[in-house]
């Protein structure tokens, strides 16, 4: 019998079959969205296993896929952007953990659009490490097209479609390592950034979105799932709502801004971090106190995650490109795009916001510290019942610091503050705290 990583060479032979000949194709901008994705998740499946304590084999391994994606985000920055995105990699040394047990360097693939607000970040993610059924297995083939080359896929995507913008604040493209190890490359790259000064004001991670036939039998190519915490890790004080944490607004801008780019595409709000038993990028993020919110296929199939590439009763096991569906990760990354887009070009969200309880009334004020840099043209106020899952109604309060909502009691409404400058465009809504 043949080793595995030749049974998965003759499944990848129509495909790329290393980064070098990927190259020599010069990544035609002209292609499909989709083409261009495919060929993404096959140069990454051609590495053989992402493991990410894998050792470099030349063309094999995590090294090469992080030369891979270095090398591809050079040519989108020279293609789309005029050579303005600054493209690194940031190595961080993780300390022993039960599936790194001897510690490991733990390299993050980054491009880096400057932005007026050099410290105010928007970020896109996906992990391209993979895994084999044995977490500790570096050796074994390991093609992780799903779970999560068509998440890193989408990052490439996103570098793309966002050539030429000029954003205030500055947008992150990245691709972690480490994710099936703790979530440590996020973990790392999130704490890195606390330390020195920066605000992530928002941080999309996509993780399985490969949108094929799921375990259930079910697909549904116009619909994705995108999960957001309701009560705060930490870092954030939310008093009077079960569902407003910096995440949920997150959520629901994301939702909006992807719904009114990509027609009949439903990004689906899931109020819960993560899924059972699972874990994300976003999730560090979440526990500094930033936005953070996930990306996922709304069918999983679990015989192609984390699975050896196999046969047995004639069933496929294995996380294979032919079970990605690239026509919906291209409308994936196309949501993300649109939310990218709309959070960097948006003036940064209003701060001190608060809602005045000292003493009962059936009128509800709010007050917030206006901006006077010249940034924004003025604030409005949303607002939804209680029992609502999406701002249903919205009032102007032009360039004024308070605004008094007569006869709407805080008893029966959620508020929440927006910025929004000349040219229409709007900030993160901002919940408020008591004033007390």
């Amino acid at each position: 019998m043949k080793p595995l990583h030749f049974l998965l060479a003759s499944l990848l032979a129509p495909s790329l079959a290393c980064r070098a000949e990927h190259a020599a194709m010069g990544g035609s901008s002209t292609s499909s969205s989709a083409e261009r994705i495919e060929r993404d998740v096959r140069a990454l499946v051609a590495c053989g296993t992402r493991h990410t304590l894998s050792a470099d084999e030349g063309g094999r391994g995590i090294a090469a896929a992080r030369r891979y994606l270095a090398a591809e985000l050079e040519r989108i920055s020279a293609e789309r952007h005029g050579g303005r995105l600054e493209v690194r990699s940031e190595a961080h040394r993780v300390a022993p953990a039960k599936r790194l047990p001897d510690g490991a360097d733990v390299v993050n693939v980054l491009a880096i659009l400057p932005g007026r607000d050099p410290k105010r970040l928007v970020v896109v993610s996906g992990h391209y490490d993979s895994i084999p059924s044995d977490v500790m297995d570096a050796r074994s083939d390991a093609p992780g097209a799903n779970d999560d080359a068509s998440g890193t896929a989408v990052v490439l995507e996103c570098a793309r479609l966002l050539g030429g913008l000029e954003p205030r604040a500055t947008v992150v493209f990245m691709a972690v390592a480490g994710e099936e190890q703790h979530l440590s490359g996020s973990t790392a790259q999130a704490k890195a950034w606390k330390e020195q000064g920066y605000v992530v004001e928002a941080m999309l991670t996509n993780d399985i979105v490969g949108g094929g036939r799921g375990s259930n039998g079910r697909r549904e190519p116009d619909r994705v799932r995108l999960f957001s915490e309701g009560r705060p890790s930490a870092g954030e004080e939310v008093i009077g709502s079960d569902s407003d944490s910096s995440s949920r607004q997150l959520a629901r801008f994301v939702e909006a801004a992807a719904e009114r780019e990509v027609r009949g595409f439903d990004v689906d709000l899931v109020f819960r971090q993560d899924r059972f038993l699972r874990g994300g990028d976003h999730k560090p993020f979440n526990e500094l106190g930033w936005a953070a919110v996930r990306f996922t296929e709304p069918n999983e199939n679990y015989d192609h995650q984390h699975q050896d590439v196999r046969v047995e009763d004639g069933r496929q096991f294995g996380d294979l490109p032919e079970f990605v569906d690239y026509d919906f990760v291209a409308r994936v990354a196309e949501a993300n795009a649109a939310a990218l887009s709309a959070l960097a070009l948006a003036p940064a969200p209003p701060t001190e916001v608060q809602l005045d309880t000292r003493k009962l009334s059936p009128h509800s004020r709010l007050q917030w510290r206006a901006v006077t840099d010249g940034t924004v043209a003025g604030y409005r106020v949303r607002l939804r019942r209680t029992d609502e899952a999406r701002w249903s109604k919205s009032v102007d309060a032009g360039a004024s610091s308070e605004l008094v909502l007569e006869n709407t009691s805080m008893d029966d409404w959620l508020f929440a503050v927006e910025a929004y400058d000349a040219e229409g465009r709007a900030s993160l809504p901002v919940f408020p705290k008591p004033l007390r």
